[in-house]
């Protein structure tokens, strides 16, 4: 046995020794290079105590990776499956931290050591798992390297709190700030263009209240924003790039831009199941540094928390939000609630045409949709109220409009001034370039060529698409009595496309808070609530499946609140309306037409479509109130004692109803002593009861009906003439 060590056995010097070599992070294994040294110099030691060099097999494919966790160390893995098969006698490292600062990855390479007859040798010496004493040394070890991991970062994280409490901890700024190199301070970048363009997102957000309004604007006007990366050996590069949605995001929600210096303001969590992290972001009140005013910023603080919350507010899965204003051609989508269950209604379309529904119980549990309207039927009512209150006393506000407009085509201009001078400079720069070589070198001076003739591509397609899209004076001016006109004439360019949907939505937010929505208990009428701004309260009723014709609809709603069909008929012909199809009206078509739209009446025995307060009960109804059978009420309608009407193509037969004919025959009127039973009055004039009745009828005699004992009596009461017939 070619050692002088008693733990090395020839069972160990039949297998092979490994050498691992890790170092933390890559910036060591540049710049220490001594440690690596003294790691490649434990090959040497394991040959001194037996390996050959054809069993020493160094593992460092884990360089630059740290030792905190082990799924992310292949070298590592690889050393615990070489010991787990048996392959490993010895496991060489230049100390205990080298192969794990995590108790969980150590004691389990020390579990799997000491059942498969491995050693464990460092600078200190030479261990066998498998002994108690070495065990609990090894051990020690462990847990003091991950102490000592932990220790290192505690302090690390408690000096960049300390230093970033103070204003000084300094990382990468977000392009539009930079570090004075002699004050140390933070500034607005020195490059015009870049201030400006940073400057016009956030002027840009101010007026259209989304992410995805600025980036459609920059993408429409051809404007490119700045973007920056760290080129080592160079430093800081500003690029120019088409606007993106996440930039425009992270722009408006960096306080950075506010003058204010914010650190911890995201949470990292590592799940160490998945070996994932996530970073979640901590609400204002979670910072662990917040200092306002630290530096000069593109905004205020107000406005900063002004647009983060708007655009919290415009964040549509979070139901108390209205959400930013889109293309759509629903025009209250983000302002419509529903007034049954009291959730936010979302827009759905249904062959090309948007509804607004209250589904999230449908589609959480698998319920019944709760409601549903037309967002078009919806929409044109409200948009009616909304012109209605628009007039000449809304100029003032319409030329500051207008005056916004000029700033705006205004600032677009220069952002493309300021794009063809830089286009231009780095053309003049590429020529100079070009120009500096020695032109027998042909091999630069054609690749300086050829991108001096790129810059000018360029520089030529971006003045074509400037005088492409450069606003003229008469495209932004507008004088008073245009606007005039405007305001004058706005019902007729809200419908005749002169206003787009995004406007057409701005302008009602602006006037209106929310909108619930009801659906009748016929199930074919919505009732809408407007909720104006500043508490007023609108209603007005919508038909749910009209397509057309809306005109007769509300005139029809309102006279089958107290004619028949048929008398709704007669007074729609005397009017000169006709059907859609241009017919006259009948009751069956009036009909047809009340149940096609939900229309309620108080002339139909369906209970969602009848109006209760007409003052007329059906025969049943009126049977049950009287406790008699229907025949009854009907026989006593042919003897006048009860009043009504015919109706429909079954002529129903309608009981009129009052308090007064409620008291005098269900029983619940005073008894007069002038009153005679009509039994009496019977024998008296020598006639049937029917011909009695018919005959007080006639003669204006008031007829009672009084309860006596299980049964009812009947009573007259005489008239100023006389009961003698």
């Amino acid at each position: 046995m070619n050692t002088t060590h008693p733990k090395i056995l020839e069972v160990h010097l039949k297998r092979l020794a490994v050498i691992y070599i890790r170092q933390s992070s890559p910036l060591q294994v540049e710049n220490h290079l001594e440690s690596k040294a003294r790691q490649y110099q434990l090959t040497e030691r394991a040959q001194s105590l037996g390996w050959p060099s054809t069993r020493c097999v160094v593992i460092d494919e884990d360089s630059g990776i740290s030792g905190a966790q082990s799924f992310n160390r292949p070298g590592y893995q690889r050393l615990v499956s070489m010991v787990a098969l048996r392959e490993v006698g010895i496991v060489f490292g230049l100390e205990v931290s080298r192969l794990a600062r995590n108790s969980l990855d150590w004691y389990q390479l020390l579990e799997l050591a000491a059942a498969f007859d491995v050693l464990i040798a460092d600078e200190d010496g030479l261990y066998d798992p498998a002994e108690f004493n070495d065990r609990l040394l090894l051990g020690l070890k462990g847990t003091i390297s991950e102490v000592e991991l932990y220790q290192i970062k505690a302090r690390m994280v408690r000096g960049r709190l300390n230093k970033a409490q103070r204003g000084d901890l300094l990382w990468n700024l977000p392009v539009g700030l930079e570090y004075d190199v002699l004050s140390g301070q933070i500034q607005l970048d020195a490059d015009q263009s870049v201030r400006h363009a940073v400057a016009l997102v956030f002027r840009l957000f101010r007026q259209l209240g989304s992410v995805r309004g600025v980036l459609s604007y920059l993408a429409r006007e051809g404007l490119d924003l700045p973007s920056q990366r760290l080129v080592r050996g160079v430093g800081r590069m500003i690029t120019w790039q088409k606007p993106r949605y996440h930039v425009i995001y992270l722009m408006l929600t960096n306080p950075m831009y506010a003058g204010i210096y914010a650190y911890g303001r995201r949470q990292v969590q590592v799940d160490p199941l998945a070996h994932t992290r996530q970073i979640h972001r901590k609400g204002r009140a979670d910072w662990e540094v917040f200092l306002p005013e630290h530096h000069v910023g593109y905004i205020s603080q107000e406005e900063y928390e002004a647009n983060v919350a708007r655009l919290e507010n415009n964040y549509q899965q979070f139901p108390a939000n209205q959400g930013a204003v889109r293309e759509g051609p629903a025009l209250l989508q983000g302002l419509v609630w529903c007034k049954h269950c009291g959730r936010k209604m979302r827009v759905c379309y249904h062959d090309g045409q948007p509804y607004y529904t209250c589904d999230g119980a449908h589609r959480t549990f698998g319920t019944a949709i709760c409601n549903r309207a037309s967002a078009g039927r919806v929409d044109v009512l409200v948009e009616d109220l909304f012109l209605s209150l628009m007039n000449v006393t809304t100029l003032e506000q319409s030329m500051g409009a207008a005056h916004k407009l000029q700033k705006e085509a205004a600032l677009v201009d220069r952002q493309w001034q300021e794009k063809l001078q830089r286009l231009s400079y780095q053309a003049d720069l590429a020529r100079r370039r070009y120009e500096a070589v020695d032109p027998a070198n042909r091999l630069v001076a054609q690749t300086l060529e050829t991108a001096w003739n790129e810059r000018l591509v360029e520089l030529e397609a971006a003045q074509h698409a400037y005088r492409q899209n450069r606003p003229t004076p008469d495209q932004v001016s507008s004088t008073q009595q245009e606007m005039e006109q405007v305001v004058t004439h706005l019902r007729d360019y809200w419908y005749q496309d002169g206003v787009s949907n995004q406007e057409k939505k701005d302008l009602l937010r602006c006037v209106i808070e929310r909108v619930t929505l009801e659906t009748h208990t016929s199930g074919k009428v919505i009732r809408a609530e407007i909720g104006w701004q500043g508490g007023a309260i609108s209603t007005v009723e919508v038909p749910k499946y009209l397509f057309s014709a809306p005109h007769l609809f509300y005139r029809i709603a309102e006279l089958a609140r107290s004619l028949t069909d048929g008398q709704i008929a007669e007074a729609l012909n005397a009017e000169g309306l006709e059907t859609v199809k241009g017919r006259a009206w009948s009751a069956r078509r009036v009909m047809d037409f009340r149940l096609s739209n939900g229309i309620p009446s108080g002339f139909t025995v369906n209970p969602q479509l009848r109006l209760t307060n007409t003052g007329y009960l059906t025969t049943a109804e009126a049977a049950a109130r009287l406790e008699i059978n229907q025949t009854t009420v009907q026989k006593w309608y042919k003897l006048g004692l009860l009043q009504g009407q015919h109706t429909g193509r079954q002529k129903a037969l309608w009981i009129a109803w009052t308090a007064e004919v409620e008291q005098r025959l269900g029983g619940q009127a005073s008894f007069d002593p002038q009153m005679i039973s009509v039994k009496a009055l019977c024998k008296l004039q020598g006639k049937t009861w029917e011909q009695l009745i018919r005959w007080c009828v006639e003669e204006g005699h008031h007829v009672y009906r009084f309860r006596r004992g299980t049964t009812f009596r009947f009573y007259v009461l005489p008239a100023s003439c006389s009961l003698q017939p």
